[in-house]
């Protein structure tokens, strides 16, 4: 590739992190987005060139059009005019496995803990001096703000991202899988075909190997019901993350008889924040993270598992990530005021909610409460989850609801954040407007000294915390 690289929707996380990637090739880069965010604004200061006008920026002389699935039927003109020129047109995935087609490949896919889980790879890898090329959907120190580097090492690490099926258009020769839960049913309609997926995304018929936290229930569902249809390359090795109880189980034990040393157990047990694991004929080691919750310690456990297959050791591992640089979004704390602690989590999937709420009541002093804003997240993934979502809602000790952020969707009658009503408890609960200054005076009296303020979701939701900040 020579350039010029067109990213449409470079804005976006993925599309932002892959124009970084191009970036560090010295290959030039345009770039159309809708919003100047401090995103575009840093691709711009690293010679990216972005337009707001998709029809300000010339075709003429560019090797290739990058789009994601964000961008749809309302730019038809523009691909009909790329098609007609015979310009190359990758989606973002395609153009992602072309920047990693001469290393070694480490893929992250699950419902959750994707980004998490890619940053403490890349945390792993980097501190051993592996120099890997990363791509990761979310903010990291690791990477000062750019999403993606390429790495001059045997090895790439990346999210997969399986919210329209892309995640399958490649298999990498590392496969790390952290759980499956219904999201994106808007794309696959059904359980079945959200579990088809993931199911091939595992790829037990070629060589590589494959890490999955098998004490997820969607993970067990799929290997409970599809082992009779498994058949495995003999160059395939599966390494399982279990609880020490799950080795009785059928299902293990079926896996165990059809694949013998192929498959490498690793059980471990959770005590008192500290997961204990153990690699067959090995000793215990003990992972301890600086972020709070049973889901970063899972996470941790298939991250240095993945690590483990590229030869780093357990023990490093574990005192690389008693350091783990975390994420922005990802229970954040954004600052402190009038001895309220305001923080920032990205989770918008029921699962992710209950998953933080909990991880933050533990740490709550006696006396204080933990205070919620809530953005619910796309107009469809409200229709499909709405009593799922309020559910997992009630856990947090008092509730503010924003309007649904639409993330580029259009509007379904019907679905707006009053849907929740029904299913919430009026007396914790109250609504508000989507206007910053005046949502905060209503926030400000739920507020007393010792409590934690959570902003939670996927859209700006975090706005409300800083502006509560100034």
């Amino acid at each position: 590739m020579k350039g010029p690289i067109l990213f449409l929707g470079i804005g976006g996380s993925g599309m932002s992190s892959l124009a970084h990637m191009a970036l560090d090739l010295k290959l030039p880069v345009l770039g159309y987005d809708q919003k100047n965010t401090d995103t575009t604004a840093y691709l711009e200061k690293r010679g990216a060139f972005i337009q707001n006008d998709i029809s300000k920026i010339p075709l003429e002389g560019i090797e290739m059009v990058v789009y994601s699935s964000a961008i749809n039927d309302k730019h038809k003109q523009v691909f009909d005019e790329i098609k007609q020129k015979k310009i190359s047109l990758k989606h973002r995935s395609e153009f992602m496995h072309l920047l990693v087609s001469k290393q070694r490949s480490i893929s992250v896919a699950g419902s959750h803990g994707k980004t998490s889980t890619t940053t403490m790879v890349s945390q792993i890898l980097s501190e051993q001096g592996m120099d890997p090329t990363i791509m990761i959907g979310g903010d990291t120190s690791l990477l000062e703000k750019r999403g993606g580097k390429v790495g001059k090492g045997n090895f790439a690490v990346y999210e997969s991202d399986e919210s329209d099926g892309s995640f399958l258009k490649h298999k990498a020769s590392i496969r790390l899988l952290t759980n499956i839960d219904n999201d994106h049913l808007d794309y696959y309609k059904t359980r079945d075909r959200l579990e088809n997926a993931f199911f091939d995304y595992m790829a037990f018929g070629i060589a590589g190997d494959l890490v999955l936290f098998a004490n997820d229930p969607g993970i067990r569902d799929v290997l409970s019901h599809k082992t009779k249809e498994i058949s495995f390359h003999p160059d395939f090795h599966l390494f399982l993350c279990m609880e020490k109880s799950e080795v009785k189980a059928d299902w293990f034990r079926t896996l165990v008889s059809k694949l013998g040393d192929q498959l490498v157990p690793i059980v471990y047990e959770i005590k008192d924040g500290v997961l204990e694991f153990q690699f067959p004929g090995s000793q215990s080691h003990f992972l301890h993270l600086p972020f709070p919750g049973v889901h970063y310690l899972t996470n941790g456990l298939v991250a240095l598992t993945g690590a483990y297959i590229t030869g780093v050791s357990p023990e490093v591992s574990v005192e690389i990530l008693s350091r783990y640089i975390g994420v922005k979004r990802r229970q954040e704390t954004l600052g402190t005021r009038n001895e309220v602690t305001i923080m920032d989590d990205y989770g918008h999937h029921p699962t992710e909610i209950a998953m933080v709420i909990r991880s933050l009541k533990n740490q709550l002093k006696s006396n204080s409460k933990l205070v919620v804003i809530f953005q619910p997240h796309r107009y469809t993934r409200t229709q499909l989850l709405l009593e799922d979502l309020a559910e997992s809602l009630t856990l947090a000790d008092f509730l503010f609801l924003l309007p649904i952020y639409s993330a580029g969707e259009t509007p379904i009658p019907g679905i707006t954040h009053q849907s929740f009503i029904p299913y919430l408890n009026p007396k914790n609960t109250e609504f508000l407007s989507g206007e910053i200054e005046s949502d905060l005076n209503i926030i400000r009296r739920k507020l007393n000294k010792g409590d934690i303020l959570l902003c939670l979701g996927a859209g700006n939701v975090r706005d409300w915390g800083l502006s509560l900040l100034k």
